[in-house]
């Protein structure tokens, strides 16, 4: 049994490649703020097998699709409206669909899993700085006790 992808690609009932970026007035929003984690859990939750949101800048976040044209046009809205309501307006903002037919898109489970590992990186970067800072901390209450004596005998 042919799957509904696959009648659409033979049929050409408008399936296609494209992408769109999304723009953020401040740098932090999109780096800081979990812009691209958003959008990857909105595709993951869709009907398309392909799909990804990759960084450009510290401003750009390039979202690519392949699927049904009417459905990519249905969730680029809905993430407008979602993005805007969790960001803001105007912190985010979306350009046009622009057809990129000569790209292969990655599925959606290797795209996540990618995402996966980068956050998973930055997190053992942080426990790596706590951990750096808990030593210096550790050092420096060493001499706490002593340093404490001597002020209160100076009282």
């Amino acid at each position: 049994m042919a799957t509904p992808g696959f009648l659409r690609a033979v049929h050409g009932c408008g399936l296609m490649k494209c992408s769109f970026l999304i723009k953020a007035k401040d740098s932090n929003i999109v780096t800081e703020k979990g812009v691209r984690t958003f959008i990857m859990e909105r595709l993951l939750n869709s009907s398309f097998e392909k799909g990804t949101a990759v960084n450009i800048d510290d401003k750009t976040v390039e979202v690519k699709i392949e699927g049904d044209k009417e459905e990519i046009i249905k969730f680029k809205a809905q993430l407008e409206k979602d993005m805007t309501a969790k960001f803001g307006n105007p912190v985010i903002t979306f350009t046009d669909l622009r057809e990129i037919a000569a790209v292969e898109i990655p599925s959606l489970v290797k795209s996540s899993q990618a995402l996966v590992l980068g956050q998973l990186h930055k997190g053992i970067d942080v426990q790596l700085n706590i951990l750096d800072t808990l030593k210096i901390m550790h050092q420096d209450l060493k001499s706490l006790p002593k340093e404490l004596a001597k002020a209160i005998k100076e009282k």
